[in-house]
This record gives C-alpha cells, sequence and structure tokens, in this order.
C-alpha cells in the first residue's frame, strides 16, 4: 500500500503560481511526501517555512528550449545533466522508502526518467497544453516516444490536456486541480444594482481582458448598470494595458471599470462579487482560478476553450461562451443583471459543486489511488 511517505516530487524550486499552488496543495495535505527542489527560490523557501521535508540538489531546473527547433537540438545535452542529478536524488532517497517520483515540468520528467531505471515509478502531472503539429507533426511524435521512455503513468489536469497524449502507451488518468476550502458557508448575494463582477490574471491580450471590457461597456449601454474589478498586472509599461485604458475612456466608464492591480487576498474577495468573467482567448488547459471560484461560491462567465467546459457546468454553476466573442458575454451579462434570482441560484450552484467535487481532498484522494494502481 502506497502513502506519501512513499513518494517524493521533484519541483523547480522557483515556481510561484500556477503549479507552484498545486505543490504547496501536496505539501499542505501531506506532511509524509519528500520535496527535492532542483534550485533555489519561492517554492524550496515556503516549503522550508511550513516545515515540510525538503532537499536541495541543485540541478536541472528549467530547460530552455526556447522554440521547438532548439528544444530538439539541446534535449541531448539535457538529457545527460538530467542522468546525472538522478543517480544524485537517487543517492539521497536510497533507504527512505521512496517508490514513486512525482513531476510536473519536463527537465524533472527527463530526471524521473532515468531514475525508473534505478527502480522507480515515474508519475508525470501535467498542467500545459502540448501542440503535436509542431515541427510538421513531429512535435507530438517526440512527446508520446518521450513518455513511453519516461512515464510510467500520466496524471492530465483535464481531459482536453489528456487527448494530446491519447496513444502514448502510457495509461492516464485524468486528475483535475482543486482548490482548499475557504468559506466555511456561503454568504448571501450582494445587493444589486450594480451588478459586481471581476475578472483576473496578468495583463496580456490572451487572457482576454478586452472582451471583458466590451462587453461589460456593451451591457452598460443596454442599460444595465454591470461594473467590473479587473485584477492582475502589470499596469506600467504595459502597452496593451494602456489599450484598455483608452478604451475605458473613451467610453466614459472611468466610475464603472477599474483597475485594481496585483491582489495577495483575490479569493477572499470572491464572494463579494455578482459574476467571474474568465475571458482566456487560447486553450486553458485547467484553470486554478475557476476551481477556487466554485470553491468560494463565485458563478463564472467562461469562455468555451481548452479543459474550463469540463469545469463550469453550462447553465448551472455559469455560463459558457464563444471565446472572444464580447456580444455574445454581453448579451449573458444583460440577461443576468436583470435577472438577480438566477444570480443567487447560480452562486449556490457554484458553491455546491465546489465541495463536492474541486476541494484539494479529492485530488489527494485520486492521486494516491492512481498511485497505487501501479503496483
Amino acid at each position: 500500500m502506497i502513502t506519501p511517505e512513499n513518494v517524493a516530487m521533484l519541483v523547480k524550486g522557483d515556481e510561484v503560481y500556477g503549479i507552484g499552488t498545486i505543490e504547496r496543495l501536496y505539501a499542505e495535505g501531506w506532511p509524509g511526501m519528500t520535496f527535492v527542489c532542483m534550485s533555489r527560490g519561492y517554492t524550496h523557501d515556503w516549503l522550508v517555512e511550513h516545515g515540510a521535508r525538503v532537499e536541495l540538489v541543485e540541478g536541472l531546473a528549467a530547460f530552455r528550449d526556447g522554440n521547438s527547433v532548439r528544444a530538439v537540438t539541446t534535449a541531448p545535452l539535457a538529457m545527460r545533466q538530467a542522468k546525472r542529478d538522478a543517480r544524485r536524488v537517487h543517492a539521497l532517497l536510497s533507504g527512505r522508502g521512496v517508490k514513486i517520483v512525482h513531476t510536473q515540468w519536463k527537465p524533472q520528467q527527463m530526471i524521473a526518467g532515468h531514475m525508473r531505471r534505478l527502480g522507480y515509478k515515474s508519475v508525470w502531472q501535467i498542467n500545459n497544453n502540448m501542440k503535436p503539429q509542431r515541427l510538421g507533426g513531429l512535435g507530438g511524435v517526440l512527446s508520446h516516444r518521450f513518455a513511453r521512455w519516461g512515464a510510467d503513468l500520466l496524471m492530465p489536469a483535464s481531459d482536453f490536456i489528456a487527448a494530446n497524449w491519447r496513444g502514448c502507451g502510457v495509461r492516464a488518468v485524468t486528475i483535475r486541480n482543486a482548490a482548499p476550502k475557504l468559506f466555511d458557508q456561503l454568504s448571501p448575494v450582494p445587493d444589486a444594482p450594480p451588478t459586481r463582477c471581476l475578472v483576473a490574471g496578468r495583463l496580456q491580450e490572451s487572457k482576454g481582458h478586452h472582451t471583458a471590457v466590451e462587453a461589460v461597456i456593451a451591457a452598460r449601454e443596454r442599460g444595465h448598470d454591470v461594473r467590473l474589478d479587473i485584477f492582475g498586472g502589470p499596469l506600467e509599461e504595459n502597452a496593451y494595458a494602456d489599450g484598455l485604458r483608452r478604451r475605458i475612456a473613451g467610453a466614459g466608464a472611468e466610475d464603472a471599470i477599474t483597475f485594481q492591480g496585483f491582489c495577495t487576498d483575490l479569493r477572499e474577495r470572491h464572494q463579494s462579487y455578482h459574476l467571474g468573467l474568465q475571458c482566456r482567448i487560447d486553450p486553458e488547459p485547467c484553470s486554478l482560478w475557476v476551481c477556487e471560484t466554485m470553491v468560494d461560491g463565485l458563478p463564472l462567465l467562461a469562455s468555451a476553450t481548452g479543459g474550463t467546459p469540463e469545469l463550469v457546468a453550462d447553465g448551472d454553476t455559469g455560463r459558457l461562451y464563444p471565446a472572444g466573442d464580447a456580444d455574445a458575454l454581453a448579451g449573458l451579462l444583460s440577461e443576468l443583471a436583470a435577472d438577480p434570482a438566477e444570480l443567487a441560484r447560480m452562486r449556490e450552484a457554484a458553491y455546491r459543486r465546489g465541495q463536492e467535487q474541486f476541494l484539494n481532498t479529492r485530488m489527494l484522494d485520486q492521486t494516491l489511488e492512481a498511485y497505487n494502481s501501479l503496483f
């Protein structure tokens, strides 16, 4: 029977959000797991400060491939470094009962692949998109060969991601992301109007903040008092943010659409809003923020791209719309701004679905079950 004490997670060591958040969920839920950091940084320091079992083996933390051609040409050197690091990590873990090496990033997957030859099982948790069409289709072939060489089990965070690995010859189990419980109960829906919305994420075009801005402006022009807070940055020396400001000013909406910058307590604010807007243009593999909003009881209007439709129950916990379609989003905003009862119902449905399906305890239980399936 595999327990967290039988598992070592290889991490870069400098992750902050995204995958770094996932790694911290493991540390909080499984204090017996060992973490091997390949460099110093935020995650390494956080793990040490929170009393996790941490080892530092400075080695192949990042694979600076840059583009597809460079990835192919630099891979042999990285693989040699990974082989040396695998021996160093093995020497450190020997005698501790570690049977599984769990990884998130390609460099650590290389190390785990070499550790298979030393008797360990290699588990790859996959939170990133793959582009099989790279190098004229060779990218997908090479990725599949890499998985056959280096992995015993793939754990994609969505069926959308899993589809990229179908046919690679390695068993895959979809385990969606999760979030820790923050609120013990759902607060009453805020008074409306105004209908308060938020959008969060780095201020860049692929995140789709411009779609949210256009939709809110359109909904207001239709007579609905819709407000939008934009969380994220950078706010300075950012041409994309400057363009958003000009559009907002041109519409005379400066009082209704405001920039809040980066926020460390965003989750604590979720229940003070009616709606979250997830406006990603390119495919979102499995958004941690979407998981957090459901656990907190914030319904979403979300772009139907990537793994997001697997998270948001369309018509129940939120609504889906075509990515980048500001007119469709404006229609949904207008419809819901005129229907407070539906906003309240979706709020309750989102909270219920979050508590039932997206707490970190579910993710940990499914991961442990996947580990044991290897034996």
